[in-house]
């Protein structure tokens, strides 16, 4: 690699500098180099400043031609190209661009936005099964406290942090959530760990900015919850409180997503199990309701009442006629035998809609 860092002259046909940097950087990842290397030397190679920044400029590096640090940030006329894998974004590279040889600017930037992927998509492949341990050992309530805190400093958290345990019920692979997570934490520069499967849920920990900030809503293909707010070393405590909250989520009623900090009074129905939900007589009655022919858009109905208190409100979240929701409440309530319009009944209805959610979560 070497030899072929100043072979590049301007008497040199276009073909012949084409090859050289294809076997540099083809040497350069054979060799297993880092981000930082691969910076540094396609500074040197193409003789002009280089750079390299993670999405949400979570991490940024840059090199001048004689491997000095210079800022990460890309110049106003530098040649920037982004660095994908399978259409998951890594963040980008650049070159400066003043060089006369635009066509060898160009080239090296390309081949290092190539060097880049493999790079970066080897590194996280390669730490999946380490950050997979560590993760089950953070969430661990058997080990001590040092051993779950030395885990997640494995993991790239701080022991000062607060965390949260996202917690996912999919039936998607942990490659595809691996993605959508990734994404989702860089857009908002939070720091993630990698997914994994974790007493039948897949979950993630994800660091809190504090109790001024809250956590940005996901729009997972997936139900989701965030635990609570918890010390780093009392991680297992946020996935207990994640799995309980996933309980209030559903794929007919929603939310798809619900954040345990937000849930109120509503904290002390989650702690139940689906059993002990199910024995409620209403209840009972709702899960006779959905197993009717027009049970889900009757269910559907009694939620959105429930939640608006307006019958025009409720049929403008479900896009139907305000008659056609009257008629599916009227149905609905004489099936329960429910007066909608006394307040005790209409409270009665809302909370066992909630324990709806979580008898069915159980099956």
């Amino acid at each position: 690699m070497e030899g072929l860092l100043r072979r590049l002259s301007s008497d040199g046909s276009e073909a012949e500098n084409a090859l050289r940097v294809i076997a540099f950087f083809d040497r350069l990842v054979e060799a297993r180099g880092g981000i930082e290397e691969l910076v540094r030397s396609s500074a040197r190679l193409i003789g002009a400043p280089a750079g390299f920044g993670s999405d949400a400029d979570l991490y940024t590096i840059g090199f001048n031609d004689r491997g000095r640090t210079v800022p990460g940030a890309p110049p106003q006329n530098a040649v920037v190209k982004p660095v994908t894998v399978d259409a998951v974004s890594y963040g980008w590279v650049w070159i400066d661009g003043s060089s006369e040889n635009v066509f060898l600017v160009e080239l090296v930037a390309e081949r290092m936005a190539m060097a880049a992927a493999t790079i970066l998509s080897r590194a996280s492949s390669g730490a999946q099964t380490e950050q997979s341990t560590a993760l089950e050992r953070v969430l661990s309530v058997d080990l001590p406290r040092e051993e779950r805190l030395s885990a997640a400093r494995l993991l790239g958290f701080r022991p000062e942090w607060n965390v949260r345990v996202a917690a996912l019920q999919t039936t998607k692979s942990l490659s595809s959530i691996t993605k959508e997570l990734g994404s989702w934490a860089s857009t908002h520069g939070l720091k993630a760990s990698a997914p994994q499967l974790h007493d039948k849920l897949v979950v993630a920990l994800v660091h809190d900015p504090g109790p001024g900030m809250s956590v940005p809503s996901p729009s997972f293909a997936a139900l989701t919850a965030l635990g609570s707010r918890q010390a780093l070393g009392d991680a297992a405590a946020s996935f207990e409180t994640a799995r309980q909250a996933l309980q209030l989520t559903s794929e007919l009623l929603g939310p798809r997503f619900i954040d345990y900090e937000s849930l109120g009074p509503l904290t002390h129905l989650s702690a139940l199990s689906p059993d002990q939900a199910e024995e409620t007589v209403l209840v009972k009655k709702l899960t006779f309701l959905a197993r009717s022919e027009t049970g889900t858009a009757e269910l559907l109905a009694l939620d959105a009442f429930c939640q608006c208190r307006s019958l025009r409100t409720a049929a403008a979240k479900l896009n139907l006629h305000h008659s056609s929701l009257a008629n599916r409440l009227k149905n609905a309530s004489r099936k329960l035998e429910l007066d909608l319009d006394d307040p005790s009944s209409l409270f009665q209805l809302s909370v066992s809609l909630q324990l709806y959610r979580i008898a069915v979560s159980g099956r």
